[in-house]
């Protein structure tokens, strides 16, 4: 009998945030993603402190991409004692060195307003310093898409692109012992075909066993031609009465590729001339970053950024916002325009500032263009809350709200059911994940019906064997 293999489920589990998940191969230990739990600030505290194994027993760490939701709580893995290097893609690794920093600013921002209103209450700390983000920056080792590396003696690893966010990857283990191998695939999070920006995802080899994410797995995205039209239709109308269109958007991916739809649609006429800015200084040194890296482009756009210097990230009627005072006064400004900021579920961010000034304004209009999770200020918007507590102030809501899916880096109920049955051989065991309950069990349900394998939708802390 050979090493025992398992998986555990310390992180997604039945959620959409805060993925991590821990492989133990004999009587070595690897995590995969360490990402951070968004939601209520009090269950975030509890859960995003609470680990389940002592970090310092890790041998390595892997992640699939930059997104806070999968790297955001690495600081804590090597605060808490972990000594070893932190894998990652090179446009992950070169996107962590702007996002973390800024998740420690956040974080110590947020600390410092809860101690100012604690009423009595115990004065919280930050989650982690930026000395440990430093630290773990520090750890960072980069690999190429398609080159496999040693994790191990007996455990190598491949990436594989994504398309989901600029660098991010499907992980590939294989496992040895003795003649024996068993080969594993951890989706992270995964991306759709036809996008802008981006290439569409690969399909690995196949593997024995799958974890794969299951966000949109009970809904269909609409088509990105019917998205454009709409979001078109959107601008068109807001301008129209004089308003102000505000776009919570993720500072990585999202505010990228809305940015290229937007300069498409006025190029063309289809939608009015209107200044745009990015208030978010992390979606700012982010786009840095999408200019170091053109490799992970589609042909298409990367012959656009050659051709037309940079175009589509930093066209003429395009500001990226700098200071806090240049942010406010955007509040001021007269005239149509469009306002992208994060966080792209409004749990924090400079989005709040322009929620609070612009949410009781019935010309203006307030787009989601992502995924909001359960609990955030984000998703009570979209369900049509008509008043909102925004930074310790109740606000009434007259602004129209919008959704498009179609901007959703993650792939819908088909795309993901496509790509799992184009694997060649077909897993035998799917372990879905970052899913609410409800779709995960839809997408489930289709999983075995469509391609006859075994499908589990592990609760927080179960673990499974996947060979001996």
């Amino acid at each position: 009998m050979g090493e025992r293999l398992s998986i555990s489920f310390e992180g997604a589990a039945r959620t959409v945030t805060g993925s991590r998940h821990r492989l133990r191969f004999g009587t070595r230990s690897w995590l995969f993603d360490c990402g951070l739990y968004q939601g209520h600030r009090d269950e975030a505290e509890r859960v995003n402190r609470t680990f389940r194994f002592d970090p310092a027993s890790l041998t390595g760490v892997v992640v699939s991409h930059a997104h806070l939701d999968h790297t955001g709580n690495l600081p804590s893995v090597v605060s808490r004692g972990y000594r070893g290097d932190i894998h990652a893609t090179p446009a992950t690794a070169d996107l962590a060195r702007v996002m973390l920093p800024d998740s420690a600013f956040l974080m110590q921002r947020d600390v410092e307003h809860v101690n100012r209103h604690a009423r009595g209450r115990p004065p919280r700390v930050p989650l982690y310093t930026t000395a440990a983000v430093e630290e773990t920056l520090a750890r960072m080792a980069k690999h190429d898409y398609h080159e496999p590396w040693p994790l191990d003696d007996r455990v190598s690893v491949t990436y594989y692109d994504a398309g989901h966010i600029l660098g991010s990857a499907l992980t590939t283990f294989e496992f040895k012992s003795g003649a024996r191998g068993f080969r594993l695939g951890m989706s992270g999070d995964l991306g759709r075909p036809a996008r802008r920006i981006l290439r569409d995802p690969e399909v690995h080899p196949g593997v024995d066993a799958l974890v794969m994410e299951s966000t949109y797995g009970d809904r269909l995205h609409s088509e990105a031609v019917a998205t454009e039209r709409e979001l078109a239709e959107i601008v068109t109308r807001t301008a129209a009465r004089g308003g102000r269109l505000l776009v919570p958007a993720f500072a990585v991916g999202r505010t990228q590729e809305l940015v290229a739809s937007l300069h498409a649609l006025i190029e063309r006429g289809a939608a009015p001339d209107l200044p745009i800015f990015v208030d978010s200084p992390l979606a700012r040194e982010a786009t840095g970053v999408f200019r170091m890296h053109s490799e992970c482009f589609d042909d298409e756009t990367r012959q656009a950024f050659e051709a037309e210097n940079g175009a589509p990230f930093g066209f003429r009627r395009l500001r990226y916002v700098g200071s806090a005072d240049e942010s406010r006064a955007l509040n001021d400004r007269a005239g149509p325009c469009i306002i992208i900021s994060a966080s792209g579920m409004c749990e924090g961010g400079r989005i709040l500032h322009h929620l609070r000034h612009g949410l009781g304004d019935a010309r203006n209009t307030v787009l989601f263009v992502g995924f909001q999770g359960e609990g955030t200020l984000g998703r009570r918007l979209k369900e049509g809350a008509t008043t909102v507590n925004i930074l310790g102030e109740a606000v009434m809501r007259r602004a129209e709200v919008a959704a498009l899916d179609g901007y959703s880096a993650h792939a819908d109920r088909r795309e993901l059911l496509d790509w799992a049955g184009s694997l060649k051989p077909r897993p035998r065991t799917v372990f879905l994940v970052h899913g609410e309950p409800g779709p995960m069990e839809v997408l489930a349900s289709a999983l075995r019906e469509r391609l006859g394998v075994t499908v589990h939708t592990p609760s927080l802390g179960q673990e499974f064997e996947l060979w001996n």
